[in-house]
């Protein structure tokens, strides 16, 4: 972590903070108040991270877009002893403080403290959105972008979703004891007197639809101006209802039962209190503090939390059948959700995608947890993680796998193994032993190669056509 700005500069005000969870609009507002000549809503500047050189020079866009006199190229970070957060306070918050209106924007939950210290916001906006659709929205942005961790070989994924929108959602909790103008996605997105709201709110005369946050990125997030816009449609709203089962939608769904208070907090649909998760680390509380640690969210190797986390035991098997992979194989991911495996394959491996939702151009789309396989003649192998324990009709499922011809890598909870699991409440839809599950392979037609509970309770199953 970078130092903080000197002793000697005092906190310096901010007109507005914009905080959000990811994927509920905050970009947009944020482009929305920037206006230049009178408002700057700077997005993300990662004020109390290491000096990005990328970053750096994105926000010097920004400042000179909307009329400030700074130079076109940020300084060398060694002026500054490599602290961005001094160069920020010290050459451009001031000059920012000389709009009508300046602040930031974060969907990062994990500075706000040291944020509000320094820089203690005059107003908040807090953005939400119905956390279904946001656990479906962000499964999406990964799928759609190159998003990396900074350590070779650490890619984001389900599990990554999952735990820092828990993450946020906690802080966030804690961020709407002040004052604060809440605003939903959904009246964003079909309310139009919100905008005048949030102008009003602001303080400011009119907004600016000319997306000059993005436009400071070099449009790096075209995908979505090509998907919505110039704002958010409506199409984008209640996504929940129609994504088809599966561990995805099952991820959704789980996130939602574990934190109700957000619904009642914001105005969004509760889970009934017999379908409430209890027991869960994620929705433990200590007081006021946040059950999860935010530097957890981000080590690829974290674990997650005891007992049974499908999107977790995800990552676990992803990583143990990459290495059973040969270089050079052309891999169907089946089921696979985010393209998190692809980062995880020797590097002449060919990734290729599938689901039951279009998330991505390129993903082969079929109805897969109930028997519908997609196009394999291309492919050397098949696998399938997380996949079968979301299957109705098992035997159905793996007459299907094995007329393909090809061999697969598939994981499975067996019954014997994880004993106690409530399995409905996860979304799984059966509940096969070691010998029920080794006999509906030998029925289907393949020889197998067993790893039994190999992370202590789901195994990895090499599966070869008799």
């Amino acid at each position: 972590m970078a130092p903080d700005p000197p002793a000697t500069l005092p906190p310096l005000p901010m007109g507005l903070a914009v905080l959000g969870l990811p994927r509920s609009g905050t970009t947009l507002v944020s482009d929305l108040l920037t206006v230049p000549g009178h408002a700057a809503i700077v997005s993300e500047p990662d004020l109390y991270k290491s000096w990005n050189r990328n970053l750096a020079a994105r926000v010097q866009r920004l400042v000179r877009t909307v009329g400030l006199d700074v130079p076109e190229e940020a300084p060398d970070p060694s002026l500054w002893a490599g602290s961005y957060a001094r160069y920020f306070r010290s050459e451009l918050a001031p000059r920012l403080a000389g709009l009508d209106l300046w602040g930031v924007k974060y969907v990062d939950f994990s500075d706000w403290r040291p944020l509000f210290r320094d820089y203690p916001p005059e107003k908040l906006i807090l953005c939400v959105r119905d956390l279904r659709d946001l656990v479906l929205s962000g499964i999406d942005r990964i799928c759609r972008m190159p998003m990396v961790f900074r350590s070779s070989g650490h890619r984001r994924d389900e599990a990554w979703v999952f735990s820092a929108l828990a993450y946020n959602v906690w802080e966030l909790m804690t961020l709407r004891q002040r004052p604060n103008f809440a605003l939903r996605y959904e009246d964003l997105a079909g309310d139009p007197a919100m905008l005048a709201r949030i102008a009003d709110y602001a303080g400011l005369q009119r907004l600016d639809p000319t997306r000059n946050n993005l436009a400071a990125a070099n449009w790096t997030r075209r995908w979505e101006i090509e998907k919505h816009g110039d704002g958010i449609t409506a199409a984008a709203v209640g996504r929940f209802e129609s994504e088809p089962a599966g561990p995805v939608h099952a991820l959704a769904g789980r996130l939602w039962r574990l934190l109700p208070d957000y619904g009642t907090a914001f105005g969004y649909p509760v889970p009934d209190e017999a379908s409430q998760l209890t027991g869960h680390a994620f929705g433990r509380r200590d007081g006021d503090r946040n059950p999860i640690r935010f530097i957890d969210t981000e080590r690829w190797n974290w674990r997650g939390p005891p007992g049974i986390e499908p999107c977790f035991a995800r990552r676990r098997a992803r990583v143990s059948a990459a290495r059973n992979i040969a270089d050079g194989t052309r891999v169907l991911d089946l089921g696979g959700g985010s393209k998190a495996l692809a980062r995880l394959l020797p590097a002449n491996a060919t990734h290729i995608l599938a689901d039951n939702m279009p998330r991505a151009d390129e993903i082969r789309v079929a109805d897969i947890y109930r028997g519908t396989l997609p196009a394999t003649d291309d492919v050397d192998t098949i696998v399938a993680l997380d996949v079968l324990e979301y299957v109705d009709d098992l035997p159905g499922f793996l007459a299907a796998l094995r007329t393909t011809g090809k061999p697969a890598l598939v994981s499975y909870h067996a019954a014997d193994d994880s004993p106690g699991t409530d399995r409905t409440a996860l979304g799984w839809r059966n509940a096969l032993d070691r010998a029920a599950l080794s006999a509906s392979f030998e029925k289907a037609g393949f020889k197998m190669t067993v790893s039994w509970a190999f992370d202590g309770a789901q195994s990895l199953i090499r599966l070869r056509p008799r």
